[in-house]
């Protein structure tokens, strides 16, 4: 269940990309389905490099312990990466 919690976009973009041709190509396969599921693919692919979750940086993390403790209140939002 872990497998699928942690690649839930790409099993589902695989399945969106399978249906899309499998719509397509029932008819027979011309030029433009071919075109269409390539730019498909780019675009699912392109989005699941935009999207992915990476691990964050460290750079600002002197400022945040100089702004900790000082009289404000700091709002702390983490994340994990999965």
């Amino acid at each position: 269940m872990e497998i699928i919690n942690h690649y839930s976009m790409a099993i589902s973009g695989v399945f969106i990309w399978g249906l899309l041709a499998f719509t397509l190509l029932r008819g027979g396969y011309e030029p433009k389905d071919g075109a269409i599921l390539l730019l498909a693919a780019a675009a699912l692919i392109g989005g699941w490099l935009l999207l992915r979750p990476q691990r964050g940086s460290t750079d600002g993390l002197g400022q945040f312990e100089s702004e900790l403790g000082q009289g404000r209140a700091v709002l702390l939002e983490m994340q994990s990466p999965f």
